[in-house]
């Protein structure tokens, strides 16, 4: 668009100085001073022409930066993207091994509740069956003395029998 506006006044200058050309020296100096002073536009145009084209090229330049920068920002992206999907499995797994591990506990305790009632009831029978043998213990010990008195008496009658057998016999070898 700069480079048709600047055409468009070179143009224009040439068909005035082709027009003034058959003028008179006061036109002609006056075409030369508009055609100096068109030199100097169009020097400004090309030098603001230049500077548009380094803006230009700066721009560029700046673009492929960015660009770069964004290619590489997508890439970081998807790299922290694919950590976060990798993490989000290994946070998975964790739960999912967490979860498993507390059922494992539930059941571990449940089993423990279950063998220390258990172990209850064994102990509690365990009493019952020593107070059982201690009454048992006592029993036999009276048996054992009542057997022990009744072996006295027996042995006192028998002692008693045969002295009396004894006696009865001298008696009788006494009287043939």
């Amino acid at each position: 668009m700069v480079k048709g506006k600047m055409i468009f006044k070179l143009v224009l200058v040439l068909i005035c100085l082709f027009v003034l050309a058959g003028c008179g020296k006061r036109e002609r100096d006056k075409a030369v001073a508009e055609a100096e002073k068109a030199k100097a536009e169009l020097a400004k145009v090309k030098t603001a022409l230049e500077e548009i084209q380094k803006e230009r090229d700066q721009l560029k330049q700046d673009m492929a930066e960015i660009s770069e920068e964004l290619d590489s920002a997508k890439s970081e992206l998807n790299a922290a993207l694919a950590s976060q999907e990798q993490l989000q499995k290994q946070v998975d797994e964790l739960t999912r091994q967490r979860d498993t591990a507390i059922a494992g506990a539930k059941n571990v305790q449940a089993t423990a509740e279950r063998l220390m009632s258990q172990l209850k009831e064994r102990a509690n029978q365990i009493q019952e069956l020593e107070q059982s043998n201690k009454n048992l213990q006592v029993t036999v010990q009276e048996l054992q003395n009542q057997i022990e008195l009744k072996d006295e008496q027996v042995g006192e009658e028998l002692f008693e029998e045969q002295e009396e057998q004894l006696e009865e016999e001298v008696v009788d070898e006494n009287s043939v």
